[in-house]
């Protein structure tokens, strides 16, 4: 954590707040407030750095500096929110309030809006920071963003970007000190997304297993049977780990219907017809379903593995995508033109034994195991190893699926 604060000494040194002319007689209150605003600030930033000197949580590190922001800014809420411009959607990551019983986030939606924020948007393009000492101020200009504020509970905010990757804001709500000094908070948001940084390293690190088919970034397997796993160059993602099934339903809508791109409306009536007909929610929930694989994702990834175009959601073209499922429709269009394949069945077997419980994969791949058994049984039970009956194995496994053939 000690090389965190190495390059805030520059930072101290040099302030990025312009602040009144020096007056040789006198002090103006804003030079006695700067000049209070320059110790207090070295205080803060000295007592942080004395308490994570030794801590390499990145959880904790976010926490203490959020708590910090709070202090310094005398604010009631301090988060860090992360911008996806593409999806325009942003999400808020971790947070902090003064009030040790708040445990949620019970005004906030997992995903907000960014097309009604446009203060967001211009200031994370033009690498600005938002100010707003009484949000009544826009309340004329941009009535939808003074409504969100409004919702959750903000009277005046202040928030300074990050970035690249992830690209956000720290933001401290309500603040009743320094509102147009942004230096501290500049500091701390650099603590924060270098947090960041080695929370994704660690998840990074955690994923790592890479198999010899992996040459270069752009390689890319998917394996959907034995639960969809995704492999990188720099480690395997989960679907077991990621805990998110409606993401992974449209996750792998795209990745087995890869040819085209699809709307999010196409999307939604292929899985989710429950989520009724109305296009912004729709459009909402799958912007939100993509960004919450994107988040898992990203630790493994440099690029973005399904891209958003004018025509919908699409895998990206310039990923050079292998799966076993490839595998399975290659076999499948040999055994439907009753060509004699010689296969390692060994290898087979493993993989159908290995069968994922995805429904798309699922039905595809059972119906390729019954042809696959009528059409091989011979070989399959004149194998070498005469203990071991191979047609008797893959029947009795699948079993329950044929009785429904």
């Amino acid at each position: 954590m000690a090389n965190f604060f190495g390059g805030f000494i520059k930072r101290i040194e040099k302030p990025q707040d312009t602040h009144p002319p020096s007056v040789v007689q006198d002090f103006s209150q804003c030079e006695n407030e700067y000049v209070t605003y320059c110790i207090e600030q070295e205080k803060t930033i000295s007592k942080l750095e004395s308490g994570l000197h030794t801590n390499d949580d990145p959880g904790e590190i976010a926490k203490k500096a959020l708590a910090a922001a709070c202090t310094f800014y005398e604010a009631d809420w301090a988060g860090v929110i992360e911008i996806d411009l593409e999806l325009n959607i942003w999400a808020t990551g971790w947070w902090y309030n003064i009030d040790p019983t708040v445990k949620e986030l019970e005004k906030l939606q997992e995903f907000e809006n960014l097309m009604v924020m446009p203060s967001i948007v211009d200031a994370i393009k033009k690498q600005k920071p938002i100010i707003f000492s009484d949000v009544e101020e826009i309340n004329k200009t941009s009535p939808k963003e003074y409504q969100v504020y409004k919702r959750l509970e903000v009277h005046s905010v202040m928030a300074v970007p990050f970035g690249p990757k992830p690209m956000g804001f720290l933001v401290v709500r309500n603040l009743k000190k320094y509102n147009y000094r942004t230096s501290t908070l500049n500091i701390l948001a650099y603590v924060l997304h270098r947090a960041i940084a080695q929370k994704n390293t660690m998840e990074r690190v955690r994923m790592a297993l890479t198999p010899d088919e992996i040459k270069t970034d752009d390689d890319v397997i998917i394996n959907f049977f034995g639960g969809m796993e995704i492999t990188t160059s720099a480690g395997v993602w989960k679907d077991q780990d990621f805990n998110s099934p409606k993401s992974s339903r449209a996750v792998a809508y795209i990745m087995l219907n890869r040819k085209t791109a699809h709307s999010a409306l196409a999307i939604a009536d292929a899985l989710y017809p429950e989520d009724g007909s109305d296009i912004d929610i729709i459009n909402k929930n799958i912007r939100g379903y993509i960004y919450r694989f994107r988040k898992s994702f990203e630790p493994i990834c440099r690029n973005k593995l399904i891209e958003y175009t004018p025509n919908g959601y699409r895998l990206s073209p310039s990923a050079n995508v292998m799966s076993d499922l490839q595998k399975f429709e290659k076999l499948w269009k040999q055994v439907q033109q009753d060509i004699v394949v010689i296969i390692n069945f060994d290898e087979i077997i493993v993989i159908l034994q290995n069968l994922c419980y995805n429904e798309y994969a699922l039905k595809r791949s059972t119906t390729f195991t019954y042809l696959f058994v009528s059409k091989h049984q011979s070989q399959l039970n004149c194998r070498t190893e005469p203990s071991i009956n191979y047609s008797k194995r893959i029947t009795d496994f699948f079993s329950a699926d044929f009785s429904e053939n």
